[in-house]
């Protein structure tokens, strides 16, 4: 920003330098003009009054001629005495016309010199108005440029701010989701090791139900058949006892055997598969309530991180909200300067053409700035004929 605003100066400075030095170089030729000018009209004017002077001196020399033309009238003794009283009395009035004839052509002279030495200074005087004018608005052009270049850099810098500010969060923002992602993998992990966990003892424990089962079966077969070869031999006694075994329902013959044997095969089937689904239903039941622990889990713990992502969202709308309102104070603040500023610069400028003014009234003209010049436009003093 720095080095755009010394760019921004030094161009200006370059242009107004130029400009500066292009207006002294016009001034200095029209001042050489105006010198030029006045010694031309001078000359000139000088040679129109000696053509008028040397008139006026013939007129002179005329009225001596007729002054001894008259003397020569008079009689011859009274001719030189009368000529010299009346040629002293008439130089005597010679020489004052003379005087006053030089004094109105100096007069003259020197009054067209100063119209004219006026006229060239309020030429030069509007010149270097025109050119103050100019070197000020080239200084507005600088100042405008200025101001809206510090009014921009504000709003750069305030969006760099912002920007900067925005990367900071998105890479808060980036860094919790991972560090989020690595919890819900970890927890997702941990759950998963459990139902890998429960599915292995479920695996051993069906793997184990079969012949569990299988043992129990053929035990209960063995005392089913012990209880059988119990009633056998109870039917083998005498008949008092058979009666006895009778009447507790012994079996007698050896179908009836067979079908109280397959009925109970029958029947420890059917145990067998009850309990195989009885043991499929609890390891359905213990894999469905560890998945849903595992769910409640990862759902617990991703409310858990929207809360903490909407905390930082919140902090970062804050934060962006509270960077604006200092912008926009900074703006103000720069904008309540700016004002002053502008009006200090067009006193300035109002003072700068005032001082000109006042320059102008006091500073001589070129004529009376040259004595050389005005030496030059004097006529000698009036010299006896």
């Amino acid at each position: 920003f720095d080095q755009e605003t010394t760019s921004l100066l030094r161009g200006y400075d370059t242009e107004l330098e130029t400009m500066t030095r292009s207006q002294k170089q016009q001034v200095e030729r029209a001042e050489q003009q105006q010198d030029s000018d006045l010694r031309i009209s001078s000359k000139k004017i000088r040679s129109e009054q000696e053509r008028e002077l040397k008139l006026f001196r013939e007129g002179l020399k005329q009225e001596v001629r007729l002054l001894k033309q008259e003397s020569d009238l008079l009689p011859k003794d009274q001719r030189k005495t009368a000529f010299r009283i009346k040629r002293q009395q008439q130089e005597v009035e010679q020489s004052d016309r003379e005087r006053s004839f030089l004094d109105s052509l100096n007069q003259s002279h020197e009054m067209s010199l100063r119209r004219l030495s006026d006229g060239h200074r309020e030429k030069i005087a509007l010149l270097e108005r025109q050119f103050l004018q100019q070197k000020q608005q080239l200084l507005r052009s600088r100042e405008s440029a200025v101001w809206e270049l510090e009014e921009r850099q504000l709003h750069e810098r305030h969006q760099l701010a912002r920007r900067q500010l925005k990367e900071i969060f998105f890479l808060q923002r980036h860094q919790m989701l991972v560090r989020h992602e690595k919890e819900l993998e970890q927890i997702r992990r941990f759950q998963t090791r459990k139902e890998e966990d429960l599915l292995k003892r479920q695996a051993i424990e069906r793997r184990a139900l079969p012949k569990r089962i299988r043992v129990e079966m053929k035990a209960r077969e063995m005392m089913f058949r012990e209880s059988m070869r119990i009633s056998v031999n109870a039917a083998s006694l005498p008949s008092g006892l058979a009666s006895l075994a009778g009447a507790l329902n012994f079996p007698d013959t050896p179908d009836n055997e067979r079908d109280k044997l397959r009925k109970f095969q029958e029947q420890e089937k059917k145990r067998y598969k009850a309990e195989e689904q009885r043991c499929e239903l609890k390891h359905r039941r213990q894999l469905e309530e560890l998945r849903a622990a595992a769910d409640s889990s990862v759902k617990e713990l991703e409310q858990l991180q929207n809360e903490k992502r909407k905390m930082l969202m919140e902090h970062e709308t804050m934060k962006l909200k509270s960077q604006d309102d200092e912008y926009q104070s900074e703006l103000r603040e720069w904008r309540a300067k700016l004002k002053p500023r502008k009006q200090k610069l067009e006193d300035d400028f109002a003072l700068q053409l005032e001082d000109q003014e006042k320059i102008v009234l006091f500073v001589p003209s070129a004529y009376w700035k040259c004595p050389e010049l005005r030496c030059r436009c004097q006529f000698l003093p009036p010299h006896s004929l």
